[in-house]
């Protein structure tokens, strides 16, 4: 019997496992000669466009992040048959869940799990800058690779908020894993960075007591308990857990979105400070992967000994939600907002700097929420007069954000636009122009001539000729 090929390159080897969209195979590439991974949708979903669009969404949502805590995508394509099913080519992984190691090794030592934890926060902070969240974040989709490095996989489920993306999502359906789903999930509220912290905190109470925190008979029974119940405290469980470690995991485990933490870094700065070496749980001790860590993980010691904090430190210090949280921002934002419409520019631009200045530490500059702040402000700035200080913000921003996401995203043409007005009003016509006629060309280029943005550029381009 021959091989399927698929692509007219990729050979289907056997299949391997299913995520909570479709089936995957390990696969063979013909043309580079490598072990990779092949997905496709379950075929009872086929007949339904809105899970093809989120499939091939998977891949691009996969493909704008790179992190070496996810796997590659290399390519994604519909099959050139009469099933026309879409597929995803990716990066091969091999190694053990984390629901293989609690079936073999139940609970798992403390200074694991803080390493194993750790490792999974790094790989949400890079995912929440660009407000991509997993939403089915639980034991089976975290692996622990031979050579030590977790992989989160399976991001089928995720959901991109930027504003030309549609969440492709369909009412009355409730999408997830109910032991592992955040209140807010169930109750088909807004999906937040606080929604995966939630399910790494169910994670991280399992990992450390090898029982599931909320189970029933069926999912409505576990519905209600994750909506309802309390998690019982970890350190009821399990006392050695440190305090701080132990009011994180707990932090995490809040009904409400606003009470837990403020981000991942947040979590990955706590667990940080109790990792172990993962040697028990490797076969590769040796591997190039490891080494490169460990150099980095000493580089990095060696210049932050002094800014970690004490490990006596108390579990609410160590969490700053109470202090400052996602909600403080959204709402200086909204108050700077109320205040510009009645022209008290001063007072609003005043709050929201310092509100920006305590975010980005904590959150990050290229955080999508604080993105969104620094937008305003520049705006306000601009608005208000003082072109020089926007004009400062909006080149921060589009260096930034072009790094991170590329020249054709929505808000770095937004700020190259903001920036030529502002250049205008500074007197720089010609540096104004030159800035937009760059844009123009790689616009046409991406897009075609009669695009709408296109367009538009088109005509502000013609007024500032008529201004020479």
């Amino acid at each position: 019997m021959h091989p399927r090929i698929i692509g007219g390159r990729y050979e289907l080897i056997r299949p391997v496992g299913a995520g909570g969209m479709g089936q995957v195979y390990e696969g063979f590439d013909r043309h580079l000669k490598r072990r990779i991974a092949v997905k496709f949708t379950h075929a009872n979903l086929e007949p339904d466009p809105e899970w093809t669009k989120r499939f091939l969404r998977e891949a691009e949502v996969m493909a704008s992040v790179s992190h070496p805590g996810m796997p590659a995508i290399h390519d994604a394509g519909i099959v050139e048959d009469e099933s026309q099913r879409p597929f995803l080519v990716m990066e091969f992984v091999d190694g053990d869940t984390f629901e293989d190691l609690l079936m073999r090794r139940g609970p798992l030592p403390i200074g694991v799990v803080a390493a194993l934890g750790a490792q999974t926060a790094a790989v949400l902070s890079a995912t929440h800058r660009h407000r991509i969240y997993h939403r089915d974040l639980k034991p089976s989709n975290l692996m622990l690779c031979a050579n030590g490095t977790v992989k989160v996989l399976d991001f089928g489920l995720a959901v991109a908020l930027d504003s030309d993306r549609s969440r492709y999502t369909r009412t009355g359906q409730t999408l997830g894993t109910p032991a592992f789903m955040a209140p807010e999930q169930i109750e088909e509220r807004e999906v937040t960075a606080q929604t995966d912290l939630y399910a790494l905190g169910l994670i991280l109470h399992e990992l450390l007591t090898g029982d599931r925190v909320v189970a029933g008979d069926n999912p409505y029974t576990v519905w209600t308990q994750q909506v309802s119940r309390p998690a019982p405290d970890i350190r009821g469980e399990r006392p050695d857990t440190p305090a701080d470690m132990a009011g994180a995991i707990m932090c995490m485990l809040e009904k409400k979105p606003e009470s837990r933490p403020a981000g991942a870094g947040v979590v990955h700065a706590v667990l940080l400070r109790h990792t172990t070496d993962l040697g028990a749980l490797v076969d590769d001790v040796h591997s190039p992967a490891r080494m490169y860590a460990l150099a980095v993980g000493a580089s990095s010691a060696s210049h932050t000994a002094l800014t970690v904090p004490d490990h006596s430190a108390k579990a609410t210090d160590a969490i700053p939600a109470d202090d400052f949280s996602r909600g403080d921002l959204y709402r200086a934002i909204d108050r700077a907002r109320k205040l510009a419409d009645e022209s008290r520019y001063h007072p609003a631009i005043r709050e929201l700097k310092t509100v920006v200045a305590a975010a980005v530490p904590l959150l990050g500059s290229r955080d999508a929420d604080v993105v969104d702040a620094r937008v305003k402000l520049a705006d306000l700035r601009a608005e208000a007069g003082g072109y020089p200080e926007a004009a400062e913000i909006y080149r921060g921003l589009i260096d930034d954000l072009t790094a991170e996401r590329g020249p054709y995203d929505e808000q770095v043409m937004y700020c190259q636009r903001r920036l030529a007005v502002c250049q205008v009003q500074l007197g720089e016509l010609g540096a104004a122009r030159d800035r937009l006629e760059r844009m123009k060309i790689q616009m046409e280029a991406r897009y075609g001539e009669a695009d709408r943005r296109v367009v538009e550029l088109g005509e502000l381009i013609e007024g500032m000729n008529g201004r020479r």
